[in-house]
């Protein structure tokens, strides 16, 4: 008898243990890891969310730009980092589960380093050429890319980015021959295409909408389902006379080091589950084009290996690698 109460106050006091653990969260400051440039549209993410977390919780929360090799630089911070809730990382989830294909060697495991925390915002793609690009229409524009194979260059944000794999899925999709042309980032190719570096490029609307408003180059197609308001006249893909889902989207999520206790993970998701409600903080993402999605961990967990399983048929048939 004494020996069971040994062990049921052995069990309630890991019970309270881990109760105060995860009541610990956060801690006195928080530090942000975006694998990206300043200005990018996952560096605003962060730097608005640091701004609510800190509001709401009376903490500290810092953004730290860690760009370079395709993330890989900031991600593999975060993934050696301990699992206090003090490091957690703003990423492109694309990124991750693609890296692995895309390198012969990688610094980090994702399934035992990183832990998803929640989907935060979602990014449509649109597909633009140079602004004397003879193709009028997404059709015109695959027309010619056939009648013309590999002429066609493709602006990307760099080899394995996503704007190359993207285009590289149109290509497969469509039967359809790029050259692809590497970039810094998807600014510089954006501007590439309107020197007419480049005579095509795939990024987010709002990269395209002020310079295709001034005519500096012409927006094709968006890759959803329907048309984004800040560029209401061009078509979405179905429209448009494009395959269904030869188009990525990027998902946004914020992440932790794989350290971090279950419980932990969870009070940080519901803490962020909370944020994206506030009608201020949709408000100011969907003005960018961005469209609020939090999951769960176990949500974004799932979607994370389905994308793995998909893109690696598409990296493995298109040859996509880095050495």
């Amino acid at each position: 008898m004494r020996s069971i109460l040994r062990i049921l106050i052995l069990l309630c006091s890991l019970g309270a243990a881990s109760l105060s653990w995860a009541q610990a969260w956060p801690p006195a400051t928080v530090k942000i890891v975006v694998p990206y440039p300043p200005g990018t549209e996952p560096d605003v993410l962060a730097r608005d969310l640091a701004n609510q977390l800190a509001r709401k919780t009376g903490k500290n929360f810092v953004v730290d730009n860690k760009p370079g090799a395709n993330s890989i630089i900031g991600t593999s911070e975060v993934a050696a980092a301990d699992g206090d809730g003090a490091t957690l990382l703003m990423v492109d989830r694309l990124a991750i589960v693609t890296n692995p294909l895309l390198y012969s060697k990688m610094p980090y495991k994702w399934e035992d380093s990183i832990k998803p925390v929640s989907d935060l915002a979602r990014v449509n793609l649109f597909v633009a050429v140079r602004a004397n690009f003879p193709a009028q229409t997404y059709k015109e524009f695959l027309a010619y890319a056939k009648a013309n194979k590999d002429k066609v260059n493709v602006g990307t944000g760099g080899n394995g980015h996503v704007n190359h794999i993207g285009m590289a899925m149109i290509g497969q999709a469509e039967d359809v021959h790029f050259t692809y042309v590497p970039y810094k980032g998807v600014g510089p190719a954006v501007a590439g295409l309107m020197t007419g570096e480049v005579d095509a490029v795939m990024a987010g609307g709002l990269a395209l909408q002020p310079h295709h408003l001034a005519k500096k180059l012409r927006v094709l197609v968006s890759g959803d389902d329907a048309r984004a308001p800040y560029l209401a006249d061009v078509p979405h893909l179905t429209e448009a006379g494009g395959k269904t889902g030869s188009i990525p989207s990027t998902v946004f999520a914020l992440m932790a080091p794989g350290k971090t206790p279950d419980a932990v993970v969870a009070q940080i998701s519901r803490a962020v589950g909370e944020i994206m409600g506030v009608a201020e903080l949709r408000k100011s993402y969907e003005a960018r084009g961005l469209q609020v999605a939090p999951t769960s961990p176990a949500q974004t967990l799932e979607q994370m290996k389905k994308e793995a399983a998909s893109y690696e048929r598409i990296i493995r048939v298109t040859g996509i690698k880095i050495e």
